[in-house]
């Protein structure tokens, strides 16, 4: 264990793409075949019916039960796909172990879920404290009136409050930042010891990650900023070009999501599976041998 440096875990995750970029094409683009299949059985019809009744309660009921079941199934179509692809690429000319893959994917998957879960419920508890005070502190939702807002000490407290209140939401999303890098690991960790506890992958991840945790924040920050402006350009580009050739017919469009999805959105999930491997590589450099340096 080492404290990671952004500069590594950049070289090791985009050592990981280029080592095992096909593998990880042919995985990640089988997914999404079956993906937007299975979302077009089971909510094509869905929406068109909706379409057509857009007031029936029963149908947007049982759309909203169709969608979380095509969330579960496909979330556990990339959790074990996201497995076959780490252990693959630590241990290259293994077969794949889809059994394993497929248990190990969706336990990760929960155990993630229970984290942010319990992360949640801590910002719940935090806002509703901090509401009681602020609330206190400002005499209550009356300061925020109209007549009240016309004086300029109260128009300085509810700006006061106004900025205490980004500063908040800068918090909270640094702390899911926080709360996503100490787990970043476990999957390559559960993939590297080839086991189905995602107790074992979190708590070692946990371990792992303490010497670096603000590193992999700023990290995991920069990557995320990376990918926004990486969507947004390539968006605008292949779309633009994609829509003058295209044209805008019903299958055009269907043509040209295609397209995109395999020019822009593909490199992203790829990029984004890497990721934890390349950290993981950066803070345990000796836990998986030189397989993709």
């Amino acid at each position: 264990m080492t404290r990671m440096s952004i500069g590594a875990a950049f070289s090791e995750t985009f050592a990981f793409l280029r080592a095992n970029w096909m593998q990880m094409l042919i995985w990640v683009g089988g997914a999404l075949v079956v993906v937007g299949l299975l979302g077009f059985l089971l909510l094509g019809s869905t929406f068109s019916a909706i379409a057509l009744a857009p007031n029936d309660p029963s149908l947007i009921l049982g759309a909203f039960s169709k969608i979380a079941l095509f969330a579960l199934v496909a979330g556990v179509i990339f959790y074990g796909v996201s497995m076959l692809i780490w252990r693959g690429g630590m241990h290259p000319g293994e077969a794949p172990n889809f059994a394993w893959a497929f248990q190990a994917g969706p336990a990760l998957a929960f155990g993630m879920f229970v984290v942010m879960i319990a992360a949640n419920i801590l910002i719940t508890i935090v806002m509703f404290i901090l509401t009681l005070i602020f609330g206190a502190a400002l005499g209550g939702m009356g300061a925020f009136s109209p007549e009240t807002l016309e004086s300029g000490a109260a128009g300085a407290i509810g700006g006061g409050a106004i900025v205490l209140i980004i500063i908040l939401y800068i918090a909270l999303f640094v702390f899911l930042l926080w709360v996503q890098g100490r787990f970043m690991v476990a999957g390559p960790v559960m993939a590297e010891r080839l086991t189905r506890n995602p107790v074992t992958g979190l708590g070692e991840s946990w371990r792992l990650t303490g010497p670096s945790q603000w590193v992999i924040v700023g990290f995991y920050l920069l990557f995320v900023i990376g990918i926004i402006i990486y969507a947004m350009i390539a968006g605008m580009i292949f779309g633009g070009i994609l829509g003058s050739i295209m044209g805008g017919s019903a299958v055009g469009a269907i043509l040209t999501m295609i397209v995109m999805a395999a020019l822009v959105y593909l490199p992203i999930i790829m990029i984004s599976f890497s990721m934890p491997v390349g950290v993981y590589r950066a803070i345990a450099p000796r836990a998986s041998g030189d397989v993709f340096a």
